[in-house]
């Protein structure tokens, strides 16, 4: 054998460690282990040593399963925002990793126990239907930094909108679109397009077709306000 770490009688969590199971070239070294159960099992060094494994399998499964039923939230939309939360944070293979975990956002450690983010939660105006947002779009997901609200106000809250100003106030381009009930898509069309927001409203809603530029788009664009204000 080419052992070079003899891991023969360590002990890890509920662990100890027997002998060598599997100890060949190219392959992962395999240890012979026994659990402080009764349960024999073989794994990795690497999961000895990283901390991945404290226990027998079967211990797992039963830890697993008891943590499910201390909390019984397992398969709520709550634990499913628990959840979402974490892996955006923490697994670089998650669509959003990059906009969370990727710039620094993380989860505050007390959050980490499903149950204490569920009492948060309870305490701090959760019901179904509502979605938890960051006050501060730049920092952590943390008692004092989070609130319950809804899909519509948190899409406000999204660090990428834009803010618009007009008439000494300022709102993102989805208030502005429902401010003056025109279609957000057409009016986020006509800004990129170069229109200014009082003249994209007014093409809107007049139905204005004519080319921007133009002696009749000049004409109807004249007073440089809304047509019909309100």
């Amino acid at each position: 054998m080419s052992i070079k770490v003899d891991l023969t009688g360590d002990q890890y969590g509920s662990v100890k460690v027997i002998g060598i199971a599997l100890d060949e070239p190219g392959k992962k070294k395999k240890w012979l282990c026994e659990c402080s159960c009764g349960n024999r099992f073989i794994t990795a060094g690497s999961n000895l040593r990283s901390g991945h494994t404290r226990h027998c399998p079967q211990c797992g499964y039963k830890a697993t399963g008891e943590k499910s039923r201390t909390h019984g939230m397992t398969h709520t939309k709550l634990y499913g925002v628990w959840q979402s939360m974490q892996n955006r944070c923490k697994d670089p293979k998650n669509k959003s990793y990059l906009d969370y975990g990727g710039r620094g956002i993380s989860v505050c450690g007390e959050w980490k126990d499903p149950s204490t983010f569920f009492e948060w939660a309870k305490t701090n105006g959760y019901r179904e239907g509502l979605e938890i947002d960051r006050i501060d779009v730049d920092g952590n997901y943390s008692p004092d930094n989070c609130r319950w609200v809804t899909r519509l106000e948190n899409s406000n809250n999204k660090r990428n909108n834009k803010l618009i100003e007009y008439n000494g106030e300022t709102k993102t381009l989805a208030q502005w679109a429902r401010f003056f009930d025109v279609n957000y898509k057409r009016l986020s069309k006509l800004l990129i397009n170069g229109y200014s927001l009082v003249e994209a409203v007014n093409r809107m809603r007049t139905g204005d077709r004519t080319h921007r530029g133009s002696k009749a788009w000049l004409t109807n664009n004249r007073g440089g306000g809304l047509c019909a204000d309100i």
